[in-house]
């Protein structure tokens, strides 16, 4: 005899009014995918030093064009709301304090992953790429090296660069915006 797995489903105004219930707080580690409420995997130091390098390296390069967003949320549709480590979003007067960003906004956004690689490979990066933001990065330092997807098509991104240490990262959309990988890794 098999057993169904019920799942309930929640979109993105049934987890905001979670949070505003206090059934879940700021201190929980969770992002809404697809419906379902996700927990993050735990962060590392490197993971830590990852995404501090990134925010310093592209707030000195991309600050005057762009906001560097850390681990803030980014409303994807009625059922995502993921929390990438590192969004580059475009300038807005009110630096998203109205409203949170969405596709729209999104020039580029980071995943870091030191034990969620695969997590982030097969369940984020599609997620991104069915929304249609245009590049997503995935930091992947187990491998010590960035893997850079663009031109979302389909739920898929149809062009995927793994860049190495050595080797240097321009955003599509940005051609002036130039990253060391051995910067961004440490």
């Amino acid at each position: 005899m098999s057993v169904q797995v019920e799942r309930w489903i929640f979109n993105v105004d049934e987890y905001h009014r979670m949070s505003e219930a206090g059934i879940l707080s700021e201190d929980d580690r969770v992002e809404l995918i697809e419906g379902e409420i996700v927990k993050m995997s735990s962060i590392g130091s490197r993971h830590i030093g990852c995404v501090n390098r990134l925010n310093a390296i592209l707030n000195r390069i991309a600050g005057q064009f762009a906001i560097v967003s850390v681990q803030n949320p980014i409303r994807l549709d009625d059922y995502s709301e993921p929390e990438p480590d590192i969004a580059l979003l475009k300038h807005r007067p009110d630096f998203y304090s109205q409203s949170l960003a969405t596709v729209e906004d999104v020039l580029l956004v980071i995943e870091v992953a030191d034990t969620s690689v695969e997590n982030d490979r097969s369940l984020k990066l599609p997620l991104y790429a069915k929304a249609g933001i245009p590049e997503a990065w995935l930091a992947n330092l187990p491998e010590d090296r960035v893997e850079a997807h663009s031109h979302p098509a389909n739920g898929i991104y149809q062009k995927v660069r793994v860049v190495k240490r050595g080797e240097f990262l321009s955003l599509e959309d940005i051609p002036n915006l130039v990253l060391s990988v051995d910067d961004i890794l440490g």
